[in-house]
């Protein structure tokens, strides 16, 4: 009994598949709508004259940049769960996972990117400053713990 349930348990690394092939579909669909953005904001920008202010087009495509990055992370997320729990796969050597503390490393960078990206559009609409200096901070603290916890696992 213990060597079936052994086998089994050996062979259910295959489950991994299933989240990493999601991860993927769902990384294609978001670069797909990222292309799609991108396309209507250029189109707007020749037949709406609003888009012609460079806030509001400064923040549409930052927009998209969130877009792509979030398709990007999930693609990391993808090969990261295929690579740790099903098998290895040809990636360049940056995108190779051999832990889970690495894939979350890699995680952590990528959501202190997405902060910038999401603290530079607040910063574009400026609309009250007090709650833009107090949302700097927060993504400020986000982004000092985040490193600061890198660097301790890093020492021990």
């Amino acid at each position: 009994m213990e060597k079936l349930v052994k086998a089994f348990v050996e062979r259910g690394k295959a489950i991994a598949i299933l989240p990493a092939l999601s991860l993927f579909v769902s990384a294609v669909f978001l670069g797909f709508y990222g292309v799609y953005l991108s396309i209507e904001t250029l189109f707007k920008v020749f037949t709406d004259k609003e888009y012609l202010d460079t806030a509001v087009l400064s923040t549409k495509f930052i927009a998209v940049m969130d877009i792509h990055l979030l398709s990007v992370i999930l693609y990391i997320f993808a090969v990261g769960l295929y690579e740790l729990f099903v098998g290895k796969l040809d990636v360049p050597n940056w995108l190779k996972i051999e832990s889970i503390d690495q894939l979350k490393a890699k995680l952590a960078s990528v959501v202190i990117l997405i902060l910038a990206i999401t603290f530079t559009k607040n910063v574009v609409k400026w609309k009250d400053p007090v709650d833009t200096l107090l949302f700097g901070i927060a993504i400020a603290v986000v982004v000092g713990v985040l490193i600061l916890y890198y660097k301790v696992k890093e020492e021990l």
